[in-house]
């Protein structure tokens, strides 16, 4: 059910859903409050008739003030910007979107999203790889799941454990031992240094977790 707690600006420019894939129909689509549902069945708004793609797969709907995307109990999973998502995940201009496997089907584009500020932190979900001062960060597949985690939830604390999920699963079970996400966060820090020798993004939050700072 969608939340109608945040008025929808109807005077600004509509983002689209742009098909990255020939066989998505229509090509493109504005969206609107009322959202859209994406699927293998001829009722969705965006179809894909591919058999690893559920009938009513995923939808994109205005809540809390902005586009989000939810899987809808499908049974292959959904996908943003190649990461498997379990809880409905905000949408940000240049988001791609897979559906049954990472492959990108579909790109979330908002011709109004504010532009990035040089100097700061950029994700290029095509490219699947972070840049900071225009120059790309060399990150291993740990750093970058747990860098993205971060930067999807810039300015918030996140816990240790959820640091842990979004690098290793829900499986990881650290225990006493917390010498491998400490690890990580260090050598994380290291790779952004090679690019920014002063810049801290990561903050330490005792007790709490970690912290993207969100002025990056």
């Amino acid at each position: 059910m969608m939340v109608w707690n945040a008025p929808y600006d109807l005077h600004s420019s509509t983002p689209d859903l742009v098909a990255l894939q020939p066989d998505v129909q229509p090509p493109s689509m504005a969206l609107t409050p009322h959202g859209c549902t994406l699927g293998r069945a001829t009722s969705c708004d965006i179809v894909i008739p591919r058999p690893q793609i559920s009938r009513h797969h995923a939808r994109i709907e205005w809540a809390c003030g902005r586009f989000m995307l939810r899987d809808l109990g499908s049974v292959n999973g959904t996908f943003l910007n190649g990461q498997l998502i379990h809880d409905p995940q905000p949408l940000t201009n240049r988001d791609v979107i897979g559906l049954g496997n990472a492959m990108a089907i579909v790109s979330f584009v908002d011709v109004d999203a504010t532009q990035v500020a040089s100097g700061r932190l950029r994700y290029d979900p095509r490219q699947m790889r972070f840049y900071l001062n225009h120059q790309p960060i060399d990150l291993t597949p740990h750093q970058f799941r747990l860098l993205l985690h971060l930067y999807r939830h810039r300015g918030e604390v996140r816990s240790r454990e959820q640091c842990a999920e979004a690098v290793w699963g829900t499986n990881f079970t650290p225990g006493n031992d917390a010498t491998p996400l400490d690890r990580l966060i260090s050598t994380l820090r290291a790779a952004i240094r090679q690019v920014a020798p002063d810049t801290n993004l990561i903050e330490t939050r005792p007790g709490l977790g970690y912290q993207l700072l969100e002025g990056y």
